[in-house]
Protein backbone atom coordinates (compact mmCIF):
# COMPACT_ATOMS: atom_id res chain seq x y z
CA UNK A 1 0.00 0.00 0.00
CA UNK A 2 1.36 3.45 -0.93
CA UNK A 3 1.60 6.35 1.55
CA UNK A 4 2.62 9.94 0.97
CA UNK A 5 6.06 11.13 2.03
CA UNK A 6 6.69 14.83 2.57
CA UNK A 7 10.28 16.07 2.79
CA UNK A 8 11.14 19.42 4.39
CA UNK A 9 14.54 20.90 5.26
CA UNK A 10 14.04 22.52 8.67
CA UNK A 11 16.30 24.83 10.74
CA UNK A 12 17.43 22.94 13.83
CA UNK A 13 15.76 25.46 16.16
CA UNK A 14 12.36 24.72 14.58
CA UNK A 15 12.72 20.94 14.29
CA UNK A 16 11.00 19.94 17.54
CA UNK A 17 8.21 22.51 17.30
CA UNK A 18 7.44 21.55 13.69
CA UNK A 19 7.47 17.83 14.53
CA UNK A 20 4.83 18.48 17.18
CA UNK A 21 2.68 20.40 14.71
CA UNK A 22 2.96 17.59 12.14
CA UNK A 23 2.04 14.96 14.72
CA UNK A 24 -1.12 16.97 15.51
CA UNK A 25 -1.99 16.88 11.80
CA UNK A 26 -1.92 13.07 11.81
CA UNK A 27 1.59 12.18 10.64
CA UNK A 28 2.13 8.42 10.93
CA UNK A 29 5.91 8.78 11.15
CA UNK A 30 8.55 11.53 11.24
CA UNK A 31 12.19 10.67 10.53
CA UNK A 32 15.38 12.70 10.51
CA UNK A 33 17.06 11.62 7.28
CA UNK A 34 20.12 13.85 7.12
CA UNK A 35 21.62 17.32 7.44
CA UNK A 36 21.43 19.02 4.02
CA UNK A 37 23.16 22.18 5.28
CA UNK A 38 24.81 23.30 8.54
CA UNK A 39 22.10 24.10 11.06
CA UNK A 40 19.38 22.26 9.13
CA UNK A 41 17.75 18.82 9.46
CA UNK A 42 15.92 17.01 6.68
CA UNK A 43 12.61 15.65 7.94
CA UNK A 44 10.70 12.89 6.14
CA UNK A 45 7.04 12.91 7.17
CA UNK A 46 4.71 10.04 6.33
CA UNK A 47 0.91 10.14 6.12
CA UNK A 48 -1.11 6.93 5.73
CA UNK A 49 -3.97 8.97 4.22
CA UNK A 50 -3.94 12.16 2.19
CA UNK A 51 -2.18 14.82 4.26
CA UNK A 52 -4.09 18.03 5.07
CA UNK A 53 -1.84 20.05 2.77
CA UNK A 54 -3.47 23.44 3.26
CA UNK A 55 -3.32 23.20 7.07
CA UNK A 56 0.22 21.88 6.84
CA UNK A 57 1.37 24.74 4.60
CA UNK A 58 -0.26 27.32 6.89
CA UNK A 59 1.41 25.91 10.00
CA UNK A 60 4.81 25.63 8.34
CA UNK A 61 4.50 29.16 6.94
CA UNK A 62 3.52 30.56 10.35
CA UNK A 63 6.47 28.93 12.14
CA UNK A 64 9.01 29.95 9.51
CA UNK A 65 7.65 33.50 9.27
CA UNK A 66 7.75 34.01 13.05
CA UNK A 67 11.35 32.77 13.11
CA UNK A 68 12.19 34.95 10.06
CA UNK A 69 13.14 32.06 7.78
CA UNK A 70 12.11 31.85 4.12
CA UNK A 71 9.31 29.40 3.37
CA UNK A 72 10.83 25.98 2.60
CA UNK A 73 10.22 23.67 -0.34
CA UNK A 74 7.84 20.83 0.57
CA UNK A 75 8.46 17.78 -1.64
CA UNK A 76 5.71 15.11 -1.89
CA UNK A 77 6.11 11.57 -3.29
CA UNK A 78 4.29 8.24 -2.94
CA UNK A 79 6.23 5.46 -1.16
CA UNK A 80 5.44 1.98 0.10
CA UNK A 81 4.01 1.74 3.60
CA UNK A 82 6.29 0.50 6.37
CA UNK A 83 5.79 -0.85 9.86
CA UNK A 84 6.39 2.49 11.58
CA UNK A 85 6.56 1.02 15.08
CA UNK A 86 9.21 -1.53 14.13
CA UNK A 87 11.20 1.08 12.24
CA UNK A 88 11.09 3.37 15.27
CA UNK A 89 12.07 0.59 17.67
CA UNK A 90 15.27 0.04 15.70
CA UNK A 91 16.35 3.61 16.46
CA UNK A 92 15.31 3.71 20.15
CA UNK A 93 18.09 2.04 22.13
CA UNK A 94 19.24 2.06 25.76
CA UNK A 95 21.14 5.10 27.00
CA UNK A 96 22.23 6.86 30.23
CA UNK A 97 20.29 9.91 31.37
CA UNK A 98 21.14 12.29 34.17
CA UNK A 99 23.70 11.19 36.74
CA UNK A 100 21.85 8.15 38.07
CA UNK A 101 19.56 6.59 35.47
CA UNK A 102 19.70 4.28 32.47
CA UNK A 103 16.76 4.15 30.05
CA UNK A 104 15.98 0.69 28.64
CA UNK A 105 13.23 0.16 26.03
CA UNK A 106 10.69 -2.34 27.36
CA UNK A 107 11.44 -4.74 24.48
CA UNK A 108 15.25 -4.56 24.99
CA UNK A 109 17.41 -7.05 26.86
CA UNK A 110 20.10 -4.44 27.62
CA UNK A 111 21.72 -4.60 31.05
CA UNK A 112 21.83 -1.58 33.31
CA UNK A 113 25.30 -0.45 34.45
CA UNK A 114 25.83 -1.22 38.16
CA UNK A 115 26.21 2.46 39.09
CA UNK A 116 22.83 3.48 37.63
CA UNK A 117 19.13 2.77 38.16
CA UNK A 118 17.17 1.28 35.24
CA UNK A 119 13.94 2.76 33.91
CA UNK A 120 12.17 0.40 31.49
CA UNK A 121 10.10 2.52 29.11
CA UNK A 122 7.64 1.86 26.32
CA UNK A 123 6.46 5.36 25.37
CA UNK A 124 3.71 4.18 23.04
CA UNK A 125 2.02 7.31 21.70
CA UNK A 126 2.94 9.37 24.77
CA UNK A 127 5.67 12.00 25.04
CA UNK A 128 8.60 10.88 27.14
CA UNK A 129 11.28 8.68 25.59
CA UNK A 130 13.97 10.46 27.60
CA UNK A 131 15.85 11.51 24.47
CA UNK A 132 14.53 15.08 24.36
CA UNK A 133 16.56 17.89 25.94
CA UNK A 134 13.54 19.16 27.89
CA UNK A 135 13.11 15.79 29.67
CA UNK A 136 16.84 15.64 30.39
CA UNK A 137 16.80 19.17 31.83
CA UNK A 138 13.87 18.33 34.10
CA UNK A 139 15.44 15.11 35.32
CA UNK A 140 18.79 16.80 35.97
CA UNK A 141 17.13 19.48 38.11
CA UNK A 142 15.03 16.82 39.85
CA UNK A 143 18.13 14.83 40.82
CA UNK A 144 19.52 17.84 42.66
CA UNK A 145 16.30 19.14 44.22
CA UNK A 146 17.02 19.40 47.96
CA UNK A 147 15.03 18.54 51.04
CA UNK A 148 12.17 16.47 49.60
CA UNK A 149 12.84 12.89 50.63
CA UNK A 150 10.11 12.28 53.20
CA UNK A 151 7.03 10.12 52.86
CA UNK A 152 4.82 13.15 53.46
CA UNK A 153 6.00 15.30 50.55
CA UNK A 154 3.72 15.25 47.51
CA UNK A 155 5.18 15.38 44.00
CA UNK A 156 2.95 16.14 41.01
CA UNK A 157 4.18 15.43 37.47
CA UNK A 158 1.95 17.66 35.33
CA UNK A 159 1.53 16.26 31.81
CA UNK A 160 3.23 13.00 32.76
CA UNK A 161 3.19 11.48 29.24
CA UNK A 162 5.02 8.16 29.44
CA UNK A 163 5.48 8.62 33.20
CA UNK A 164 9.26 8.74 32.95
CA UNK A 165 9.74 11.71 35.29
CA UNK A 166 7.25 10.45 37.89
CA UNK A 167 9.04 7.09 37.86
CA UNK A 168 12.41 8.79 38.30
CA UNK A 169 11.05 10.78 41.27
CA UNK A 170 9.84 7.57 42.94
CA UNK A 171 13.17 5.82 42.35
CA UNK A 172 14.98 8.82 43.86
CA UNK A 173 12.98 8.33 47.06
CA UNK A 174 10.46 11.15 46.82
CA UNK A 175 7.21 10.43 48.63
CA UNK A 176 3.64 10.38 47.31
CA UNK A 177 4.38 10.79 43.59
CA UNK A 178 1.36 11.53 41.37
CA UNK A 179 1.27 11.91 37.60
CA UNK A 180 -1.52 13.49 35.60
CA UNK A 181 -2.24 13.94 31.91
CA UNK A 182 -5.33 15.14 30.08
CA UNK A 183 -4.83 12.50 27.38
CA UNK A 184 -6.33 9.14 28.35
CA UNK A 185 -3.99 7.15 26.08
CA UNK A 186 -0.99 8.77 27.79
CA UNK A 187 -2.41 7.84 31.20
CA UNK A 188 -2.68 4.20 30.09
CA UNK A 189 0.91 4.24 28.81
CA UNK A 190 2.10 5.81 32.08
CA UNK A 191 0.27 3.18 34.14
CA UNK A 192 1.99 0.40 32.18
CA UNK A 193 5.42 1.96 32.64
CA UNK A 194 4.79 2.60 36.33
CA UNK A 195 3.91 -1.10 36.75
CA UNK A 196 7.25 -2.00 35.13
CA UNK A 197 9.35 0.27 37.33
CA UNK A 198 7.66 1.60 40.45
CA UNK A 199 4.53 -0.41 41.07
CA UNK A 200 2.62 1.08 43.98
CA UNK A 201 4.96 4.06 44.33
CA UNK A 202 3.25 6.31 41.75
CA UNK A 203 -0.41 6.99 41.07
CA UNK A 204 -1.74 8.62 37.91
CA UNK A 205 -5.01 10.22 36.87
CA UNK A 206 -6.56 11.67 33.73
CA UNK A 207 -6.89 15.40 34.24
CA UNK A 208 -4.83 18.49 34.98
CA UNK A 209 -3.59 20.60 37.84
CA UNK A 210 -7.03 22.08 38.52
CA UNK A 211 -7.86 18.78 40.26
CA UNK A 212 -5.06 19.28 42.82
CA UNK A 213 -6.13 20.78 46.16
CA UNK A 214 -4.79 24.24 46.96
CA UNK A 215 -1.35 24.34 48.61
CA UNK A 216 -1.05 20.54 48.35
CA UNK A 217 2.00 20.14 46.10
CA UNK A 218 5.52 20.22 47.56
CA UNK A 219 7.26 19.77 44.21
CA UNK A 220 5.71 20.23 40.77
CA UNK A 221 7.32 18.80 37.62
CA UNK A 222 6.15 20.71 34.55
CA UNK A 223 7.77 19.72 31.25
CA UNK A 224 5.31 21.30 28.83
CA UNK A 225 5.72 24.44 26.66
CA UNK A 226 6.15 28.10 27.54
CA UNK A 227 2.65 28.86 26.27
CA UNK A 228 1.01 26.14 28.36
CA UNK A 229 3.08 27.04 31.44
CA UNK A 230 2.00 30.68 31.15
CA UNK A 231 -1.65 29.70 30.69
CA UNK A 232 -1.58 27.36 33.70
CA UNK A 233 0.58 29.42 36.03
CA UNK A 234 -2.26 30.74 38.16
CA UNK A 235 -3.28 27.13 38.82
CA UNK A 236 0.36 26.24 39.48
CA UNK A 237 0.57 29.07 42.02
CA UNK A 238 -2.62 27.88 43.69
CA UNK A 239 -1.59 24.22 43.92
CA UNK A 240 2.02 24.62 45.12
CA UNK A 241 2.31 25.24 48.84
CA UNK A 242 4.11 28.36 50.13
CA UNK A 243 7.80 27.46 50.24
CA UNK A 244 7.22 24.67 47.71
CA UNK A 245 9.19 24.07 44.53
CA UNK A 246 8.53 23.63 40.82
CA UNK A 247 10.69 22.57 37.90
CA UNK A 248 9.72 24.11 34.57
CA UNK A 249 10.97 22.92 31.20
CA UNK A 250 9.88 22.90 27.55
CA UNK A 251 10.89 26.58 27.31
CA UNK A 252 12.88 27.88 24.36
CA UNK A 253 15.80 30.12 25.35
CA UNK A 254 14.26 33.07 23.49
CA UNK A 255 11.17 32.70 25.73
CA UNK A 256 13.23 33.23 28.89
CA UNK A 257 12.13 36.79 29.64
CA UNK A 258 8.44 35.98 29.22
CA UNK A 259 8.62 33.03 31.64
CA UNK A 260 10.79 34.99 34.10
CA UNK A 261 8.04 37.61 34.21
CA UNK A 262 5.31 34.99 34.69
CA UNK A 263 7.27 33.35 37.52
CA UNK A 264 7.93 36.67 39.26
CA UNK A 265 4.30 37.83 39.03
CA UNK A 266 3.21 34.49 40.49
CA UNK A 267 5.27 35.00 43.65
CA UNK A 268 8.07 32.56 42.82
CA UNK A 269 11.82 33.09 42.79
CA UNK A 270 14.26 31.35 40.47
CA UNK A 271 16.66 29.05 42.32
CA UNK A 272 18.49 27.66 39.30
CA UNK A 273 18.48 28.03 35.54
CA UNK A 274 19.99 25.59 33.04
CA UNK A 275 20.16 25.40 29.28
CA UNK A 276 20.65 22.47 26.91
CA UNK A 277 20.68 23.04 23.17
CA UNK A 278 17.92 25.58 22.44
CA UNK A 279 16.00 24.76 25.63
CA UNK A 280 15.78 26.27 29.11
CA UNK A 281 14.95 24.62 32.44
CA UNK A 282 14.10 26.47 35.66
CA UNK A 283 13.96 25.40 39.30
CA UNK A 284 11.71 27.88 41.12
CA UNK A 285 10.41 28.30 44.67
CA UNK A 286 7.17 29.85 45.90
CA UNK A 287 7.52 32.57 48.49
CA UNK A 288 6.34 31.65 51.98
CA UNK A 289 4.51 34.98 52.01
CA UNK A 290 2.34 34.07 49.02
CA UNK A 291 -1.19 32.94 49.86
CA UNK A 292 -1.61 29.46 48.30
CA UNK A 293 -5.42 29.58 48.36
Amino acid sequence: MAVQQLTIDVPDDLKDVLSGELAELGAAGIWESGEPNPGFTRLEIYFSSSPPLEDLRLRVESLFTQAKYPFPEIRIVDVQERDWLEEWKKSYVSFPIGRRFFIIPSWSESKCPPDRMPIHIDPGQAFGTGTHETTQLTLGLLEECPGLRTSQDQILDLGTGSGILAIAAALLGFGRVIGCDNDLDSVRVAEENIARNANGAVSVYCGSIDSAPSASVDLLLCNLTAEVIADLFEEIRRAVRPGGDAILSGILIEQRERIHAVVSRGGFSIREERTQGEWLGLAIRKSVDVDGN
